[in-house]
């Protein structure tokens, strides 16, 4: 949940404690009877059964009182509460990528490649052309655009070239392959995200070209997207830099949806020029030593296993965010939790990351020894 929300107290809109209505509802019919209602007594066994009744209805009062507000707000209740801002939840996403089709010689006429045309990795997944496309005469290549026939992120992570089986032939065919990687497939979005959108919807009013407007109408492109770095680098030019959900670079086909939708005539100042781009990656090492309590020596495979989780946590918390400083501090906050007694880092350091860069290690550069049990 955004930190905002972490930062709002927690309210009641009514008292839901049993035990606390049992004993207002007794101390007051005490006070009318004018005596006082033993364990035993009829009067106080009828009036613990209402107590447990008005304890049901308050939750319900407090329930409903709750899904009023933007923090607490679950779901078909805060896809009301965005309608008021003029903002719906965002429906699963299909795959795209560009395949590249090729043909076996080179024809005196056009060839067509008709929209639908599907081309498959296996797995019973498919990819379907777009549009219309010609294959002019005497060429042999064209790319075209296409979408996944399935929603969802099962469209994703296809790497240039292995969609590559043509499922819809045609005449002189020779080969076809996917020439990006499949990318833009999300389940529809969660409602944390879909709740942080709603806080930023009212700054999508403004037509100054502020903050929260590009940052709101950003993040409608895909729900993939998780953090949206906007920034003016020169007077009248706004750049736009998307990060996909896991850390992941968006394709060309996410930035494009950006652009398309930032870029709009009612709502983009006349005066603004918006650049949608890519984060620039800044690779980093891990280097690490760790130490285990000789208190602890019983559970030395569970907390090696703790802290190989701990290091994944770290890993995917550094890139999760744009502009995030490369931290060996948290690296050692994050380890240290999983139960071990001291770490000795000698990679990462610190080091401070521009709006546009996002810090990743590959696994090439990721080492990480255990050095023994030492004395509490």
């Amino acid at each position: 949940m955004n930190t905002l929300f972490n930062n709002l107290p927690d309210i009641d809109f009514a008292v839901k404690d049993t035990a606390v209505i049992e004993a207002e509802v007794i101390a007051r019919f005490e006070e009318k009877l004018g005596r006082t209602l033993h364990p035993g007594d009829p009067w106080r066994q009828t009036l613990l059964s209402f107590a447990y009744y008005l304890s049901q209805q308050r939750s319900i009062i407090d329930f409903a009182g709750k899904q009023n507000l933007l923090k607490y707000s679950g779901e078909g209740y805060l896809e009301n509460l965005a309608a008021l801002v003029g903002t719906s939840r965002l429906e699963p996403m299909a795959a795209v990528t560009t395949l590249g089709f090729i043909l076996s010689m080179a024809l005196p006429s056009a060839t067509i490649i008709p929209q639908g045309t599907r081309v498959t990795p296996g797995n019973d997944i498919y990819f379907a052309t777009q549009n219309d496309v010609e294959i002019p005469a005497g060429e042999l290549s064209i790319t075209v655009n296409a979408q996944c026939t399935q929603v969802g992120a099962v469209g994703n992570g296809w790497l240039p070239g292995q969609v590559n089986r043509l499922v819809d032939p045609f005449p002189f065919h020779h080969s076809v392959q996917n020439i990006t990687i499949t990318q833009g497939g999300a389940d529809r979005e969660s409602l944390e995200a879909f709740r942080e959108r709603t806080r930023l919807a009212p700054e999508s009013y403004s037509t100054a070209g502020n903050y929260g407007a590009y940052m709101y109408w950003a993040k409608t492109a895909s729900q993939l997207i998780v953090d949206v770095s906007v920034k003016s680098p020169s007077p009248g030019v706004v750049e736009i830099i998307p990060l996909l959900e896991g850390g992941e670079i968006p394709t060309q086909s996410v930035l494009d949806e950006v652009y398309n939708i930032c870029s709009a005539d009612h709502r983009r100042p006349l005066t603004d020029h918006v650049i949608v781009r890519k984060p620039e990656e800044v690779k980093y090492k891990i280097n690490i030593v760790y130490f285990i309590a000789r208190s602890n020596a019983a559970f030395g495979m569970t907390i090696q296993e703790r802290f190989k989780a701990a290091l994944h946590d770290y890993i995917l918390w550094q890139k999760s965010a744009l502009g995030r400083d490369i931290n060996p501090s948290q690296l050692t906050k994050m380890v240290m939790k999983a139960g071990i007694k001291r770490v000795e880092i000698i990679e990462p350091i610190h080091r401070v990351l521009q709006y546009y860069e996002l810090g990743v290690v590959v696994p090439e550069d990721i080492i990480f020894d255990y050095g023994g049990i030492e004395d509490d």
